[in-house]
């Protein structure tokens, strides 16, 4: 048995882990996931610099792709000078691989453009920012569009830059169009402060882009153009969104190469309209002088130059000289001639160094076949001149004249069809001269007074013609009753005498009263056919019997 007297020993019992912790363990690990999750599930903060906040609330304002909400703008600073604002944003993951160099940002409110009205939705829901991804390397700070583009960076076709010296009516999203079918839009412009040229930024979406070759020519196609020249009238228009909008048309003229399919960014010239784009096809140009006597009245720098009907190039430059030493003045006409509009045939091909020299010999072997220039009428209506290059087999022996820098071709005096013309001038001014001497006649105050008195003489006359208008009506009924009285007399008179026409017959008076009778009887339808008369003209008794 144990000892009553030692002592108790003492046990240490392990006790288990409380189950109520588990509760601030769960939660925990419940709030370090979802800070994870909201951790991983965030993208990047970027910068967005716009020119106004208009329409933008911090907190609300979202970042939209296709209608899907990839971020939203948490606050809106104003920059140090107050001329601008930065937006700083909060994006999602699924944005953050798209925040490149080329990525584009606007904001999307009411817009009137060439393209129509955009972005009505945004009077209901407020006003968000478009993203539209690009490519490029990684990039944060970003400065929004004031316009939204006219295509997504994602838009398959190719660019090309177009350069001209005067822009028109062309503006952003204008249509580019070939042969009358859209197929790209104008993407905008820059006006260069060095030489004063407007570069165009232009897109062809595919597959339309591979119409584009290194010959193709541009030219503006704006509104429509209505040209009265040489060649009579000409309308000529692109479509109605040309007009309202302005607009770029391309194609290979005709005559023309068309070479490779132009490469991305490609820069062409934008012509000012199509005749000038095929004029370009025309290269080579050399130039001639010309002198002629008498007036250049109506011709003008640009006016053609016609080889037998053909226009082979243009008047450049048309200035007045003096001459102090010979008291002389003359009008030298500078022309362009393109000998590439002339076909030569059996000739070989030549270089760019032998091209003018071999052109000049060309013309001066016309020039001893009787090439001559002279003036000739472009329009009857406008007057205009240009210059005509004819060969004239009886005109005087002559040679090209190439004692200065540039050849002369000697020139013949206006055509005949001048002179008809000059002598019509003249029969217009005699016309004229007589018109206004007729005017004089007919406002001078003789012609006045007679026609006054023969206004007076008519007057009178009517006057007359009334007061014998009541006298006329009564000589009228009695003349009628005379008559008929005569024709009772007439009759009473004919039954007598076929009742005594035997006694009488053997009476040598008889003769005679069978002629008084006839004589009565004339008499009678005399005043007969007077009584008529009067009846339908009482003014013969006035004015007498026509």
């Amino acid at each position: 048995m144990p000892d009553p007297y030692e002592p108790p020993v003492s046990t240490f019992h392990k006790r288990r882990f409380p189950l109520v912790w588990l509760v601030p363990v769960v939660a925990l690990l419940a709030a370090g996931w979802l800070g994870w999750r909201t951790l991983a599930g965030r993208g990047p903060m970027i910068e967005i610099s716009l020119a106004s906040a208009e329409g933008i609330e911090a907190g609300k304002t979202k970042i939209k792709h296709h209608d899907i909400e990839l971020g939203t703008v948490e606050t809106v600073d104003p920059s140090e000078d107050l001329s601008r604002v930065t937006l700083h944003a909060r994006m999602n993951v699924h944005a953050k691989s798209h925040l490149t160099e080329g990525t584009r940002f606007w904001v999307v409110r009411p817009r009137l453009s060439a393209e129509g009205i955009s972005g009505l939705s945004t009077l209901i829901s407020g006003s968000y920012i478009e993203m539209d991804p690009g490519q490029g390397a990684s990039e944060r700070h970003f400065t929004a569009l004031e316009d939204p583009p006219v295509i997504s960076a994602d838009a398959p076709g190719t660019h090309f830059v177009l350069k001209t010296g005067r822009l028109g009516s062309i503006i952003q999203g204008a249509p580019i169009s070939f042969r009358g079918i859209k197929v790209g839009q104008v993407l905008g412009y820059q006006l260069s402060d060095e030489d004063g040229t407007a570069t165009v930024q232009i897109f062809v979406q595919k597959p339309h882009d591979t119409l584009v070759h290194e010959g193709s020519r541009f030219w503006n196609a704006s509104g429509f153009t209505v040209e009265l020249g040489s060649a009579g009238l000409r309308m000529q228009t692109e479509s109605i969104q040309a007009i309202l909008t302005g607009g770029i048309a391309f194609d290979v003229p005709p005559g023309g190469e068309s070479g490779e399919i132009a490469k991305a960014n490609s820069v062409f010239e934008l012509y000012p309209n199509v005749d000038k784009a095929r004029d370009a096809l025309f290269t080579r140009k050399i130039p001639f002088l010309l002198h002629f006597q008498g007036s250049l009245d109506g011709l003008a720098p640009g006016a053609p130059v016609r080889l037998q009907g053909i226009q082979i190039g243009n008047v450049t430059d048309i200035h007045l000289e003096y001459d102090a030493k010979t008291d002389r003045e003359t009008v030298p006409v500078l022309i362009d001639v393109e000998p590439q509009r002339v076909r030569l045939l059996n000739e070989p091909d030549l270089k760019e160094t032998e091209f003018r020299p071999h052109s000049y010999a060309t013309f001066r072997r016309f020039v001893q076949r009787g090439l001559r220039a002279r003036l000739a009428s472009g329009s009857l209506i406008t007057g205009q001149k240009l210059i005509a290059l004819d060969f004239m087999p009886d005109a005087p022996k002559a040679e090209m004249i190439e004692t200065g820098p540039i050849p002369e071709i000697p020139t013949v005096s206006a055509s005949d069809i001048d002179s008809v013309m000059q002598s019509a001038k003249g029969v217009l001014v005699s016309v004229k001269s007589a018109v206004d001497g007729l005017d004089g006649i007919i406002r001078s105050p003789e012609l006045k007074h007679a026609v006054t008195a023969l206004d007076h003489t008519m007057t009178n006359f009517d006057a007359i013609s009334r007061e014998a208008q009541p006298q006329i009506g009564p000589m009228l009924a009695e003349l009628r009753a005379a008559s008929h009285s005569a024709d009772m007399a007439l009759k009473q008179a004919a039954e007598s005498l076929g009742t005594v026409s035997g006694a009488l017959s053997s009476d040598a008076s008889g003769g005679d009263l069978a002629g008084t009778l006839t004589e009565l009887r004339n008499a009678a339808a005399s005043l007969h056919q007077l009584t008529d008369y009067l009846e339908s003209h009482p003014e013969s008794l006035i004015r007498g019997k026509k």
